[in-house]
């Protein structure tokens, strides 16, 4: 498993949660494909295979140190009979390097380094290019203290949905330049395991559907659907359908953590 970024050879510092669903992300991976994720420290990122090795010359070289060749072990042989202080000096020159300490930047500040978002506070996903709509949106999760996170394309979106637990998830049905069935982040959600997927509020917005009507928001995978025009009544509608949803799924969400499904 990585432990240093191979871009900045800082520490990663992943926690048994991270570790794990990395692991099962790999595991997941179709083959011939990738894992990426931002470095929490440098933000390049990382790709992984699914064997969770990287193609990266800098990932190998922080983890395994280079070899001696048979003629250079002879010299330090030599070199250690005739003189213990290079000898020693030729030792140190062949150790890997160790590993740079971690970074605590982050302490001065009060907010951890490595992740924008904190645990154990509910968030959400917002998936919506238009600037005016995502501000309306945006201060609506914040004002119902939701944690927001704004991708910047596809593909972040869906690595992170990988590693990290949303609450609610907006997305627009016209984000990707083509129809709704066929986007990538829509098919994500479409196929993802039932045991994640019926904790996320999926919310479709678009100039086609009929805000709040269920028989739209059943054909299209969705909790809910919202026209674009109702969107500056975000807020209200937030709250009726928190109200609607514990009423509808409270008892049988509580029902399967006590069997242990949740």
């Amino acid at each position: 498993m990585i432990s240093a970024c191979p871009h900045c050879s800082q520490n990663l510092n992943l926690s048994d949660a991270n570790r794990e669903r990395i692991v099962t992300a790999l595991s997941k991976l179709p083959q011939g494909q990738t894992l990426k994720f931002k470095c929490p420290i440098c933000k390049e990122v990382i790709e992984l295979n699914s064997d969770g090795s990287t193609s990266t010359t800098a990932a190998a070289n922080l983890s395994m140190p280079q070899p001696h060749t048979e003629s250079g072990s002879a010299n330090i042989k030599a070199e250690e009979k005739t003189s213990p202080q290079k000898y020693a000096n030729a030792i140190a020159v062949n150790l890997p390097t160790p590993p740079n300490p971690p970074d605590i930047s982050w302490l001065m500040s009060g907010s951890n380094a490595d992740s924008n978002l904190v645990e154990n506070v509910k968030t959400a996903m917002v998936i919506v290019a238009d600037q005016s709509m995502q501000n309306i949106i945006s201060e609506a999760l914040k004002t119902d203290l939701y944690q927001v996170y704004i991708p910047q394309n596809i593909e972040e979106a869906i690595n992170s949905l990988r590693f990290k637990d949303y609450a609610i998830i907006i997305y627009h049905s016209r984000y990707e330049d083509k129809p709704l069935k066929n986007q990538d982040f829509h098919k994500f959600i479409q196929q993802m395991s039932m045991q994640k997927r019926r904790y996320i509020y999926y919310i479709l917005i678009g100039p086609e559907f009929r805000t709040l009507y269920d028989l739209e928001a059943l054909a299209t995978s969705a909790n809910v659907v919202i026209n674009d025009r109702e969107i500056k009544f975000f807020s209200t509608i937030l709250t009726k359908l928190k109200s609607d949803y514990k009423k509808l799924f409270g008892a049988y969400l509580s029902m399967l953590k006590e069997h242990g499904k949740g």
